[in-house]
């Protein structure tokens, strides 16, 4: 999401970009509600990069009545850790992280967010992830452990704000203010301010007033143990957002990863250490509950 903004306005005298501005220019004044709701289309739009089906454990669909099925992949046995990639993302993007959580006797559950990698549909936003979130947490759980990254993450921090219980939670590169991303985006597509006023607006009919899953405003209601990574170089969400987050969440740890970028992060090893050393070993399962969850989630 940030970095399709972040290209549109880098590129903007060229290509794709300089059409989808002068397009959005023109609409922004001429039909603005249509522009609006086009621009919040574009913005709901993950792309679809093919998953690395090699990388990937077991795969089983989460069905819930009146929701959208979700594709899942899991791994071993004990209490649950659950992993949560970002926009534009698929689990096989988390698959270093598997290892050393069942080492630490874990189940290790990861799903593709609505609209992507397996999981159907075109579009999505934070709403329906946070959403997609707690039910698998919900159908998994209880949630031990929770890692995620970008806006996967910031979705994370809403489920566990309205009632995931998680015991440690590591975010990675976290957007802290979800409302400022939308307006970014329709300045970077050449809207007037106030056409960018029209697009949040748009997308709030769809997800719901922005303020309120901002992971900045949920943080002092949060429970969970939370360590927050982030590279202070991030071209894509700046490292002032965790910042702000971690002063905001209760207890919270910030530890800066320098020269892992937005998305390397999780593939470096450093990094899945340090997220497997908070975390920490699992207790024997303690009842039967979250076995009898996952065979009933098949």
């Amino acid at each position: 999401m940030t970095n399709r903004a972040r290209r549109f306005s880098k590129k903007s005298t060229t290509g794709r970009a300089f059409i989808y501005r002068s397009y959005f220019a023109i609409a922004d004044r001429v039909a603005p509600a249509h522009a609006a709701e086009s621009a919040v289309d574009l913005f709901c739009t993950p792309r679809h990069p093919p998953p690395a089906r090699a990388a990937l454990g077991r795969r089983f669909t989460l069905r819930t009545p009146a929701s959208p099925d979700l594709s899942l992949h899991d791994w071993g046995d004990g209490p649950t850790a659950l992993l949560v990639h970002g926009w534009s993302g698929t689990s096989a993007q988390l698959a270093g992280f598997v290892a050393p959580l069942l080492q630490q006797g874990h189940y290790v559950a990861a799903l593709d967010l609505p609209a992507h990698g397996d999981s159907p549909g075109r579009r999505t936003n934070i709403r329906e992830m946070a959403d997609a979130i707690a039910r698998a947490g919900r159908r998994l759980g209880p949630v031990r452990a929770l890692v995620a990254h970008s806006l996967g993450a910031a979705a994370a921090a809403v489920a566990m704000a309205e009632g995931l219980r998680v015991e440690r939670a590591v975010l990675i590169a976290s957007p802290a203010n979800i409302e400022v991303y939308p307006r970014r985006f329709a300045a970077a597509l050449g809207f007037s301010p106030a056409g960018a006023d029209r697009m949040a607006a748009a997308l709030e009919r769809r997800a719901g007033p922005l303020e309120r899953l901002s992971p900045i405003r949920l943080a002092p209601r949060q429970t969970a143990e939370a360590l927050i990574l982030h590279d202070p170089l991030d071209r894509e969400v700046p490292f002032d957002e965790s910042r702000a987050l971690a002063k905001a969440w209760p207890g919270a740890q910030l530890e800066a990863i320098a020269g892992r970028g937005h998305t390397r992060a999780l593939h470096d090893p450093e990094v899945i250490a340090r997220a497997a050393a908070f975390i920490g070993a699992a207790e024997p399962q303690r009842a039967i509950g979250p076995t009898f969850a996952r065979a009933a989630a098949r």
